[in-house]
């Protein structure tokens, strides 16, 4: 399913000036306050070649670097506040629109996350590529009888971990993007992965809102080349 690409730019735009003054999206953009304020207010739509323009700047890494930054506050120690980014409903909009934009060549039919922050962002690209939407949990869910279930090692806390998807609910004709709000390790990223391969379905691709440091990288990049992170904090 295509989205007109004005709808977008203006979506992105309007979440994006709820964190940034005018004259700022002036520098951003390249535009003038009032042309601005009508393409937000719906008094005008952008050609779809400055749509695409709008769009490109608005998700560049620089301006979602100073969105994230606004949000996050101080995320230099080792707490980050995921709530802060994974139920905000602006943050959702903007990493949902750069999520469909990154995927949808990859024709997906099916997005999967895990209980319970990631849970939003996967239901917001889900609706946006028209996509059936999975949630592996820690527990059998009632109602069905067979599973697939994979058991990982989590380290925060130290613990095994098992993930249970409902039978029949992934079938080897899917195409899946792995959704998550944060990647640390990425473990539980290829817990998801190995649930996705004992369903025989594909793996076409990983999002993540959130990442921290670099150690998730060979996870990641063990269950797929196509991944794409929306903001990374150093460490």
């Amino acid at each position: 399913m295509l989205i007109d690409e004005r709808s977008l730019a203006i979506q992105v735009l309007r979440s994006i000036k709820r964190f940034f003054k005018f004259r700022e999206l002036e520098e951003i953009l390249g535009l003038p306050t009032p042309t601005i304020w009508r393409y937000i207010h719906g008094d005008v739509k952008p050609s779809v070649e400055r749509a695409r323009e709008l769009t490109s700047r608005l998700l560049s890494p620089p301006v979602i670097s100073r969105l994230m930054e606004r949000v996050l506050g101080n995320s230099s120690n080792e707490l980050v506040n995921v709530y802060k980014v994974a139920y905000s409903v602006d943050v959702l909009r903007i990493a949902s629109i750069d999520a469909y934009l990154w995927s949808r060549e990859l024709s997906p039919t099916a997005v999967l996350t895990i209980e319970t922050d990631g849970i939003p962002l996967a239901t917001m690209i889900a609706m946006m590529l028209n996509t059936k939407l999975l949630v592996a949990k820690k527990r059998r869910e009632v109602g069905f009888e067979h599973f697939i279930d994979v058991s990982y090692l989590a380290y925060d806390p130290p613990e095994i971990v098992t993930l249970y998807l409902p039978r029949g609910l992934l079938t080897a004709e899917d195409r899946v993007i792995i959704v998550d709000d944060l990647v640390r390790s990425g473990k539980t990223s290829k817990a998801l992965a190995q649930l996705i391969s004992k369903a025989r379905a594909q793996i076409k691709g990983f999002y993540a809102l959130l990442a921290i440091g670099d150690g998730w990288r060979k996870n990641i990049e063990s269950i797929t080349p196509n991944y794409r992170i929306f903001y990374s904090i150093r460490r």
